[in-house]
């Protein structure tokens, strides 16, 4: 059975974003929300993104008739277990019997997101990293209980979409990228705290060393690169002294409490202003379509 068809359950920014980039690789994209204004603001946010491609995915507050015939079911839902749950089950009920049923949750385990269903074998994580249009890759998370069918569907399914995948064995918290980032932005917030440097010097390091550097090369092909008897000492001397902090940090926890959200607010541990906005958005957005662009040339 070819995916063909698409429904999108979800219409925020994640949803909206999954449903242009199906569309654009040429499904029939079907995108569901309870709100007519959610759908219609999607659909603003899709022809920006988009184009006249935004015109062919069809919106729905019914939930039924956006699973009806669908061959893959993308959900964006809130992050909330019991609300998955239920979302899943009515996936369950109305969508065809051989579709797949995946979720774009960043945090809630597959496998308990798939438990209590009859068939948890078709439930697999595909995890998208906004925004879906521009960045190039999924995570393909198995629960405990996904079948390898299902996982290689969902791998064709992307390479249809021109999206490249990593496979996550294990229903890990967070996968391999959330690890891997909350990782650095622990050590990032630590450095902050104990007065090493400032917030702008921090992500100055990381803009114009690491991220360049990690995305010729990741992590482990950069120590191959340093040399690994290089790696032994220098891991001896730092990885003592690395935060290890397990709660929030408390320049997180401040900023929320004060209303300080970030770009939704006008300020996080930056001021914003619409136009500062805008730029950092299209930076960031060109920087990743050239880092495509030159993996795919290479």
């Amino acid at each position: 059975m070819s995916a063909e068809r698409i429904a999108v359950i979800g219409a925020g920014t994640m949803g909206a974003g999954i449903a242009g980039v199906a569309v654009s690789a040429g499904f029939e994209v079907t995108l569901y929300s309870r709100s007519v204004t959610t759908l219609d603001r999607a659909h603003a946010e899709l022809a920006n993104r988009v184009g006249d491609d935004a015109d062919r995915v069809v919106r729905t507050t019914d939930l039924a008739a956006a699973l009806d015939e669908a061959t893959l079911v993308s959900e964006n839902v809130l992050e909330d277990l019991a609300l998955k749950r239920d979302m899943f089950a009515a996936f369950e009920r109305h969508a065809p019997q051989d579709a797949v049923l995946t979720t774009n949750t960043s945090s809630v385990p597959i496998t308990a997101i798939a438990e209590g269903l009859d068939c948890p074998g078709r439930v697999v994580g595909l995890h998208w990293f906004n925004p879906p249009t521009v960045m190039p890759l999924v995570e393909i998370v198995r629960g405990e209980r996904t079948d390898d069918t299902t996982v290689e569907r969902v791998r064709a399914v992307c390479a249809m979409i021109g999206r490249e995948v990593i496979e996550v064995h294990r229903d890990v918290p967070g996968f391999v990228v959330n690890r891997l980032q909350y990782a650095m932005l622990r050590e990032a917030i630590a450095l902050v705290e104990a007065g090493v440097a400032s917030m702008s010097d921090v992500d100055r390091a990381v803009a114009t060393t690491l991220a360049p550097r990690w995305s010729a090369s990741g992590p482990l092909e950069l120590m191959d690169l340093a040399g690994l008897d290089t790696v032994e000492k220098v891991a001896g001397i730092l990885m003592p002294d690395l935060s290890t902090q397990q709660d929030v940090p408390m320049l997180v926890i401040e900023r929320v409490a004060a209303g300080a959200l970030g770009t939704k607010a006008g300020r996080g541990f930056y001021e914003w202003t619409p136009e500062r906005i805008a730029a950092a958005v299209a930076a960031r957005d060109e920087t990743v379509r050239l880092i495509t662009e030159r993996r795919i040339a290479g």
